[in-house]
């Protein structure tokens, strides 16, 4: 290991990486809590970080021992105060990253259509909070293709799975009340396209994005140029994430009043490839990209938190 890249080992795969992320996550979120119902989109943050930690762990989606995605999304979140404001859509981006991970767990399965309809089912919930994810069901299917896991039996298993939610709630209704209105109502809702306005974005808002935009966008690229060196399933998968983010990406460009529903998803994609380049790369390239990450996460952080306390 060369002497300049023993820093970027140390952290990409060190034990106290994880912790440390954990410390600084907690006292960032503590100084931008302004209240009590903060503490649910702090909570949302821990259980996606977790789940990121569980998807590399079941796909080894990183041929060696770390915890940097997971780090990396807690600590770049936290630094984003905008993403505190609780409603119901902040579990949107758990659910749609729970759906991946039980939609990955299809490939070359027997029982790919029990995973598949959980995936569907997840997305299914997920657009009651917001309606324009239904737009990533063709996604899911073009994902199953890639996974071959693709076919009759369980394209009708993922319509059973979107639809489920949607049964339940139709006899809910028919049984205890007259109106139907909740039922179609997110499909309404998701036909509907509003004009697009960026002029509702923050200062805060527009600077996280470019950032996490330049930090993921950097991870993703050469995640592509180097999935030949990976085993196929992996090289499937980590594609796969990849074109999530673009959609999640354009989704957002074409719906901004989404971006902070939408933005911890594609972090939280964002974060396992750079982990990907970080723990996997060590060469001229990332060992001056490496501190250039950390030192535009940092400046994010001290941006935003100077934004919210001291112009607010």
């Amino acid at each position: 290991m060369p002497v300049k890249s023993r820093f970027q080992y140390n952290i990409a795969t060190g034990r106290i990486t994880l912790p440390a992320a954990i410390l600084v996550s907690v006292a960032v979120g503590l100084a931008n809590i302004t209240h009590w119902t903060d503490i649910f989109s702090l909570a949302v943050c821990a259980l996606t970080a977790y789940l990121l930690i569980e998807m590399n762990t079941a796909f080894a989606l990183i041929r060696t021992r770390t915890a940097l995605p997971a780090a990396m999304f807690m600590t770049l979140y936290v630094s984003c105060p905008f993403l505190y404001t609780y409603s119901k859509e902040i579990w949107t981006p758990l659910l749609l990253l729970a759906a991946l991970f039980s939609l990955f767990r299809s490939y070359e399965s027997k029982h790919a259509s029990t995973t598949i309809f959980h995936a569907f089912l997840l997305l299914g919930m997920g657009s009651f909070l917001t309606p324009h994810i239904l737009y990533f069901v063709p996604l899911l299917y073009a994902i199953m293709g890639s996974l071959r896991s693709l076919n009759p039996r369980t394209f009708f298993a993922g319509l059973m799975g979107i639809l489920t939610p949607y049964w339940i709630l139709l006899c809910y209704h028919l049984y205890f009340s007259d109106t139907l209105k909740d039922v179609y109502s997110p499909f309404q809702e998701a036909i509907h396209f509003s004009a697009i306005d960026y002029s509702a974005i923050t200062l805060p808002q527009a600077v996280s994005v470019l950032i996490i935009f330049l930090i993921a966008a950097v991870g993703s690229i050469q995640g592509l140029m180097s999935a030949y060196q990976e085993k196929v399933q992996t090289r499937i998968l980590l594609r796969s994430l990849i074109f999530t983010e673009a959609s999640v990406l354009l989704l957002a460009c074409l719906q901004p009043q989404h971006l902070n529903t939408l933005l911890p998803v594609f972090l939280a994609i964002g974060s396992v490839m750079s982990g990907h380049l970080f723990a996997l790369t060590f060469n001229r390239f990332t060992r001056i990209c490496f501190p250039a990450v950390l030192a535009l996460g940092g400046f994010v952080c001290l941006f935003n938190l100077w934004m919210h306390l001291f112009k607010s």
